[in-house]
């Protein structure tokens, strides 16, 4: 199967990359840069230039696939809202690439979105769409897709590590090294679901 696969280089598609390839797919990897594109043919990949900012681009790439998969996402903190909105158009592009064909489309989100309220524990038959997390705009993309017959997935990533990057936790243990202090909200009860890289 041809394989669109989107964040190729990143920490998870890198990882997917030689799962996908070993099972005998062919993957298209999608990369920014030049080092990201010799990332990609070493591992034997085929190598599509683009960004979450051009998603014509993507949806260019995903036209040609049999499957998608799409496991980019910006993690600048700073503009989170901003870019769970670019990861909201992304998708849309993606889905629009694979309309009037049963082509599968997975796509990324993390376990909160299944929390179905404050301090409830999120469960994967859970949909909460007032969540207030923006995150929630992945989940709302794909949701329209599927109602406009797109073969979609969801796959709801917790805090991936291995053992060289710890997910979102490496930057708070960054801050504590940084600042001698390691802080946590409330009564520090608050936990973080975690998988391995190779289960996620």
């Amino acid at each position: 199967m041809r394989i669109f696969l989107t964040g190729a280089t990143g920490f998870i598609g890198s990882a997917l990359v030689p799962e996908l390839i070993q099972a005998g797919h062919q993957v298209v990897g999608v990369t920014r840069s030049d080092a990201g594109a010799e990332a990609l043919v070493a591992a034997g990949a085929e190598v599509h230039r683009g960004t979450l900012e051009e998603p014509e681009g993507l949806r260019d790439g995903a036209a040609k696939a049999e499957a998608v998969i799409h496991t980019a996402f910006d993690h600048d903190f700073s503009r989170f809202a901003e870019n769970c909105e670019k990861d909201k158009r992304v998708i849309a592009a993606l889905g629009a690439a694979l309309g009037g064909s049963d082509r599968p489309l997975v796509i990324t989100s993390g376990v909160g979105m299944g929390s179905p309220g404050h301090g409830e524990l999120a469960i994967e038959d859970v949909f909460n769409a007032s969540h207030p997390n923006p995150r929630i705009a992945s989940e709302l993309a794909g949701n329209a897709l599927l109602e406009n017959g797109i073969n979609l997935s969801v796959v709801r990533l917790p805090q991936v590590h291995n053992p060289v990057k710890q997910g979102l936790i490496s930057p708070l243990i960054e801050i504590a090294r940084e600042r001698g202090v390691s802080a946590y909200v409330g009564e520090g009860r608050n936990r973080f679901s975690a998988g391995h890289l190779l289960d996620a």
